[in-house]
Parts: structure tokens; sequence; C-alpha cells
């Protein structure tokens, strides 16, 4: 496996060929009508969300990583169609044995200081994600890597405890593994109010609420790129506020996260206006299965089994969304398909069934609970309050917590409430998700699941090589997630509408609204 791999070989050495492929179906492909890209200019784009600080590898939020995803740069990338990988900060990498996995840097790379990137830095960059001390949320992921060897500034060496499916795919993925500079975080502790990469923009001002304001790095490795002067991110939470940017042109770039909006937009003019290509955010309810009522499966089931879950898309989502398992339907072939969800155990209403196992746990009467959501993204609150309603039916008397989306994701991951609820995004591996949510080894597992029989499959489907034998894993994972209902996924959704003027050239949406192609975009 030397500089990149084809995609038959990245099939069957990752798993995730066919997640990748399906992802990208929107990415931006070169043809022969393409006009001629221009340099210069500002792009400024609406931004929903502050984000809760700029360390790439001290949180989960996608606030973050939709912001370090242009300051920092990987060992591998995405292709243009994210069908298969390519080199970026490694210009080549061998895979002699199924654990141990070779890199050859790209020589002459600076960060943003001026510092040239070494090898020492990609050991740092793994070292600081797994040390206790950052408490990174991908620590669980990184502990497979046993030993990083450093032979010549220019070439460093994994060698893995076991077999590790998804691992060149978080290489590629800059929200997992940003590769930080040594010097720069040893000198400012840590990263949240910005650093130096090695990527196409480098940070100039953040201004927490209002402003993320990136310019061109000018010693950028990809001859000739960006073609953009820098990107300036309006953090404008209000949605009808970023609508009324976009139409009046002060915005050439925003998303929008409700439905109706997005149909408002779809006929302006001088926009362009895609619709989603898959259902890409996964709503997860947790239980904090540590103490009562919530260590009891029986209540757990007979929670699911309260819930109408197609009345939910229906009422919320006016139908633009899909029933799911614990993996999007987006995430084929290793998700269960939407329609195939409603034949997964105590996925199906049935109050009277609901009322009996309530009733065989010993809360015939019911009980009272906590259950924290947070506002900021659309839907959320809507339906946490139509899942109160259903499961009163059955005696489960829900107050609704309403938290600021920093501290939902404090509550969400530190389990501080016996219910909780977050958007799962696009993650490169169907591993991505699943197991920091669920593996009883993981560091996060919100709701402290602790079940050998699942840490088992998911351990199986990492190891494996194989897409048919992942899918199988992974099918399994999702059936044994439903019999003992650990978690509870209402719907999945489009993570975002995203749109943009048609001033903006050379940047088309994909669902993970990953938005690194933006060092190949113009303004007209």
């Amino acid at each position: 496996m030397k500089a990149s791999i084809t995609r038959r070989q990245f099939v069957g050495s990752t798993g995730a060929g066919l997640l990748a492929l399906r992802y990208g179906a929107g990415a931006a492909v070169a043809s022969d009508e393409a006009p001629t890209p221009k340099r210069g200019g500002v792009l400024t784009i609406g931004q929903d969300e502050n984000p809760i600080g700029l360390d790439p590898h001290k949180t989960a939020a996608f606030s973050t990583g939709n912001i370090v995803e242009h300051i920092y740069t990987c060992l591998l990338r995405w292709d243009a169609t994210a069908s298969r990988l390519e080199p970026d900060l490694a210009v080549a990498w061998e895979n002699p044995d199924p654990q141990t996995f070779v890199f050859h840097l790209r020589k002459g790379v600076k960060f943003h200081n001026g510092n040239v990137l070494t090898s020492d830095d990609v050991k740092f960059t793994f070292e600081r994600l797994v040390d206790p001390a950052t408490r990174s949320p991908w620590v669980s992921i990184f502990s497979v890597i046993s030993v990083i060897e450093t032979p010549d500034p220019w070439t460093v060496v994994f060698r893995l405890a076991h077999p590790f499916s998804p691992f060149l795919n978080y290489l590629a993925t800059v929200k997992y593994t940003a590769i930080v500079s040594r010097e720069d975080v040893t000198r400012r502790g840590d990263l949240v109010k910005g650093g130096v990469g090695t990527g196409p923009f480098m940070l100039e001002d953040f201004r927490p609420n209002s402003l993320v304001r990136l310019k061109r790095n000018p010693d950028y490795y990809e001859p000739g790129l960006p073609y953009l002067d820098g990107l300036d991110l309006r953090i404008i939470p209000d949605e009808g506020s970023r609508m009324a940017a976009l139409r009046a042109g002060s915005v050439q770039l925003t998303w929008f996260s409700r439905p109706d909006s997005a149909a408002q937009m779809r006929d302006v003019t001088d926009i362009e206006a895609p619709e989603p290509e898959a259902y890409s955010r996964l709503l997860l309810l947790e239980f904090d299965q540590r103490r009562p009522p919530f260590n009891d499966v029986r209540v757990r089931r007979a929670f699911s089994m309260a819930l109408n879950r197609e009345l939910i898309i229906k009422v919320v989502w006016r139908g633009r969304a899909g029933l799911t398992a614990a993996l999007p339907p987006m995430q084929s072939p290793f998700a269960i398909p939407s329609g195939d969800v409603p034949g997964l155990p105590y996925a199906k209403e049935d109050v009277a069934a609901a009322k009996a196992l309530m009733a065989e746990a010993g809360y015939a009467a019911g009980f009272d609970t906590m259950f924290a959501v947070s506002p900021a993204n659309y839907g959320d609150v809507q339906i946490a309050q139509i899942m109160q309603q259903m499961v009163s039916r059955i005696g489960i008397r829900i107050k609704i917590l309403q938290k600021e989306w920093s501290n939902l994701v404090t509550d969400f991951q530190s389990t501080e409430s016996p219910i909780s609820m977050a958007g799962l995004v696009w993650g490169p591996d169907p591993d991505t998700n699943i197991s920091i949510r669920l593996d009883s080894h993981s560091t996060v597992n919100p709701g402290k699941t602790a079940d050998p029989v699942l840490d088992d499959l998911l351990a199986k489907a990492r190891q494996s090589g194989d897409v048919a034998e992942r899918t199988k894993f992974y099918r399994a994972v999702q059936q044994r997630i439903a019999e003992m209902a650990y978690i509870i996924t209402p719907c999945a959704a489009a993570l975002r509408w995203e749109m943009w003027s048609t001033k903006l050239q050379g940047y088309r949406a994909v669902p993970s609204t990953q938005r690194v192609y933006l060092r190949q975009a113009w303004l007209q």
C-alpha cells in the first residue's frame, strides 16, 4: 500500500468504502465547462453555532470541528469524490501487516508559526489524544496504538495492539486526528483559544459568539491553494437572520436546520439550494443505566414501546426524515434500512405492552424523572416534548431541562441527568459513534452501558477487514442495542440544508457538511 490506495484496497482494508462513496456523491468534480478559478476575496459564512473552543482534541462538538477543519490537516484525507483516501501530510504509506502502518511525511510543510512539521509533531499529536489530562473524547479510539516510532524526522510508524479496520479513516478526518505542533501546544498549554496548524487557512481573530476570522495561509503546501483570501465565519444563531443575510448577500454561504426554512429559500434567485442526499444526523437519547429506574431493561423497553416514531417524523420534520436504528441510514451498507426499523425489538408503538412492563418492573404508578436537551438544534426540544407526552401514558413523568449547548454536551458525556438527548453527526466509519457511545471501554459512554455481548460484537466489527462480515456484525450490534433498549433513536434527518450564493464557485455540499473543499472554491 503505497502513496494512495485503490478503491478496492480501501474497501478491503477499512470496510468503509461504500459509506464514503455514498456520502461523497455530491462532492465537487472538475469538468470541461468549469469556469477558471479566480483568486482573492473573503467568503462570509453565516455560522449557526458558537464553537466550544478551538482545540481539535478536546471536544466532539460539531461547532468546533466545523471551524478547525480549515486550520488543521491530517496524515491522510478523503479525495474530491470522498470515495477513497489519498495522501495529505503523509505522501506515502505502507501497511506491511494488519497491525503496522508506516507513513512518510511531506517534507517542507510549515505550521502557521513557521515551524517545520516533523514526525515528532505527529507522535506528540497522538500521545496528546490519549493523555488523560487532555480529556479527549477520542481516547478510547486511539488506545489501540501500542507504540509510535519516529526513526527519522519524516517517518512515523504506528504499531497497533490488534487489527483495527477504521484506523485509516480516522487518520483522514480532521475532527479526529488534526495534527498539532508540539511547540505551539507546549507554549500555550491548550488550543481552546486557537493554535497553529498546517491547513489552508490560519486563525486571525476569534471573538466568541460573534466572529471567527481566518486568513489565507501563504505557505500552504498545495500549490496555488486556497484561492480565497480568507473566511469570515459570523456567528448568527437565529435561523431567520441567516436567511435574511443570505438573501441580502451579506453572507455568501450558510445552512439551515429547519425544513421549512430550506423550502422558503429554494426558489430565491441567485441561491444554490440542493436537497440533502442522505440522512446523516441521528438523534440519540441515552439513559443513565447505573441507577434506578433506567438500570432496569424492562423500563427502558417500556419507554421505547411508548413512542410513535412515525408521528415524530411527521410532526417535527414534515416527513423529511427517516426511521433509524443505532447507525443513521446514510451509513449503508452497515445501517439497518429505515423500512426495516419497525421490525426491531421494542421499536413499534404498543402502549398496553409498555404498561405491563412498567408494572412488572415495579413501576405501575410510574415515576418522575429529568430529561436534558438543548434548543440549539432544530427539533430537539420539540421531539423531547412529544416523547414527554407519549411516555406519560405509561406513567413516566418527565421534567424537561433546556440547557445551553455546551452544558448539554457536558451533561450528555458525563451522564449528569437520568435522560439526555443530542444529535450525532457524520463519522468516517460505522465504528465512529456507535463504539464511543456504547462500548464499555469508552471514556464517554454516556449511558454507562456495560454489556460483554455488545463489546464482543463491536470488537469483531472493528477488527474485520471484510465489508460483508463487518456489515453482519454491525447489524447484530444494532439488533442487540434495540433488544436491550440501551438508547432510543427517534429519527435521523439531514444534518443541515446548506445553501450559498451563485457567486461562490467550485463548491458543492456533501451530507457530512464538511467544508474542507472551500480550499478549492472561489468568489466570482
